[in-house]
């Protein structure tokens, strides 16, 4: 069985090092290692999430974008909570999209009654405003 938290812990080390096209590697070969449908996978939304991190980070805006879209099929086992929503939104606010971001930080915040912004950076709030 696939320990997804092990390999990330692997993978955040190489993120903390700076070695973000490696990290970003290993992502990757992680995604294709996890069985489909990925959403029956503990932990793999994880994976799309420092997909996002990383890609965000290298300023790859298509291949945060390509993470952050593969989240859309986990709506429903993250409970909704807006978690999805806030992940898309910060793509497109980082990559210039803020009518796509807007949209998407509002549908987060109603999901999640404000929570999703806790702990996150005040611009995306702002957008809201």
């Amino acid at each position: 069985m696939l320990d997804v938290m092990e390999k990330l812990k692997e993978i955040g080390k190489k993120f903390q090092a700076g070695d973000l096209h490696g990290g970003l590697a290993l992502l990757r070969e992680l995604w294709e290692q996890i069985p489909a449908p990925q959403v029956a996978t503990q932990n793999a939304y994880l994976v799309l999430e420092y997909g996002v991190a990383f890609a965000l980070k290298l300023q790859d805006y298509d291949e945060a974008r390509l993470w952050a879209n593969r989240a859309l099929d986990f709506k429903a086992k993250r409970q909704d909570s807006g978690e999805v929503e806030f992940l898309v939104g910060k793509v497109a606010y980082e990559s210039g999209q803020l009518d796509v971001a807007k949209a998407q930080f509002q549908m987060a915040k109603s999901k999640s009654k404000g929570r999703i912004f806790q702990g996150e950076d005040s611009k995306y709030v702002a957008l809201l405003k």
